[in-house]
């Protein structure tokens, strides 16, 4: 599931609130979905500042030096947790091949190091299947942005999505690679599983 480019329709604030309301109403753990840790390991924010947003602290706009940093950054973070099929960091050169810049460039670049130019970035995120906005957004919008899919997963909760998968796509079994799921866990992985599949279908 993905999130349009233009970000989710809510401010993080209404995401927040909507969440809540959604758990409640599901009997499901809201710590499970809003844990400042695992989404701050999908979108570079640093956790202590995702806690604080999920607290409902805000933070100032950023200048335009502190943006390029978190550009930076952000950029550095998703060159290292991304993998190529053999579960190896992706190499320097294949980068730079693939967008058609120097190797020095994304060296400059995945080391935190300031490039001498930052206009392959849209090209660099693309690399990895993110949009720009994974490395421009600011800390709320890039965790409201992670927090969306679970609101949808949420709007799918109220019936048995398991049978609704089943019937509709004709899917046999979900694996989890043997791990239990929590109520919370199966709500948003079938809700956004759904999403996925209705997706897929109309296009």
């Amino acid at each position: 599931m993905t999130v349009p480019v233009g970000g989710p329709p809510l401010s993080l604030a209404a995401t927040l609130t909507r969440i809540r309301a959604l758990a409640q109403e599901r009997r499901l753990d809201v710590d499970e979905i809003l844990d400042a840790e695992s989404l701050a390991g999908r979108t570079g924010v640093p956790v202590e500042v995702t806690a604080a947003l999920l607290r409902g602290e805000e933070f100032a706009d950023p200048t335009p030096e502190e943006a390029e940093e978190t550009l930076r950054r952000r950029a550095a973070f998703l060159y290292a947790v991304s993998r190529d099929t053999h579960g190896q960091p992706y190499a320097i050169a294949e980068i730079a091949a693939a967008i058609g810049v120097d190797p020095w460039w994304v060296g400059a670049l995945v080391s935190g190091r300031e490039p001498p130019h930052l206009r392959h970035c849209t090209e660099f995120a693309a690399f990895f299947g993110r949009e720009i906005t994974f490395l421009t957004d600011t800390p709320a919008q890039a965790v409201n942005r992670a927090l969306w899919p679970a609101v949808e997963s949420l709007n799918y909760g109220s019936g048995d999505l398991m049978a609704d998968l089943m019937n509709q796509y004709g899917l046999v079994s979900i694996s989890t690679r043997g791990r239990a799921l929590t109520r919370t866990q199966e709500t948003l992985l079938l809700g956004m599983i759904t999403g996925m599949l209705s997706s897929e279908v109309a296009r």
